[in-house]
């Protein structure tokens, strides 16, 4: 947690240094100045760029995607909390979103930021003992193309626990998959298997077993000693 709220202050300062420029705090709570959602070719260019390593293109997605952390956050004003502080815990949540989405699973980033900022707002609130109100998983947002009501329900789940729990492994997977990329080829080829990493689809180790042309008992061993490894690497997040 201390990391994603580090990365908020940074994030956070360089938004100020907008702000001022603009003259206004209504930059950071929904003004007219806020920058405008990307266009799915250019949100693909800088998805490209930060898988590369580019932070500029980090903080544009998350910049051009602080709509919609406005646009969620109104939906809880009735829980009393004041909205400026709304929007700082909905922007952990997209700064959360965008370092752990993973292009290609056939889910869109604004879908998955919305997942995200809500969960956060969500779990503030739970953790808030001076909230006046719960805000309601079934208030309307907006409408669809058909006219049906667009509940928030729809966007983040039904079960709040079963979505935090959903992110918090989309989350562990995205690290995961960092720290196998340091493997040799075989030892990610067995994780990759084992866990799902590429595809969502986990075997046992027999099946990563055959797969691979080894034997199961062999596979066990090196599992254990690569979760070891892992485990010592994933300790410092």
């Amino acid at each position: 947690m201390l990391r994603w709220i580090r990365e908020f202050v940074v994030f956070c300062r360089g938004l100020l240094d907008r702000a001022a420029a603009f003259g206004s705090v209504h930059y950071l709570t929904g003004g007219p100045s806020l920058p405008v959602p990307l266009l799915p070719e250019e949100e693909k260019v800088l998805l490209d760029r930060m898988a590369a390593g580019d932070r500029d293109a980090r903080d544009a997605l998350i910049t051009h995607n602080l709509r919609l952390v406005v646009y969620l956050s109104r939906k809880f004003e009735s829980s009393g909390v004041p909205p400026e502080d709304l929007v700082s815990i909905g922007t952990i949540g997209l700064i959360k979103a965008v370092n752990t989405f993973t292009p290609g699973r056939n889910i869109k980033l604004a879908t998955y930021a919305s997942r995200c900022i809500g969960n956060e707002i969500l779990m503030y609130l739970r953790k808030t003992s001076n909230r006046r109100q719960e805000a309601s998983i079934d208030e309307p947002l907006n409408v669809d193309s058909d006219g049906n009501e667009l509940l928030l329900s729809d966007v983040l789940g039904t079960d709040e626990n079963q979505v935090g729990q959903r992110l918090e492994q989309d989350a562990e997977r995205a690290v995961l998959r960092q720290s196998v990329a340091r493997l040799s080829d075989r030892e990610r080829q067995i994780m990759e298997l084992r866990f799902g990493l590429v595809d969502g689809v986990e075997r046992t180790q027999k099946e990563a077993a055959d797969a691979i042309g080894i034997s199961q008992s062999y596979i066990s061993r090196l599992e254990k000693r690569i979760i070891r490894d892992l485990r010592r690497q994933l300790e410092q997040y």
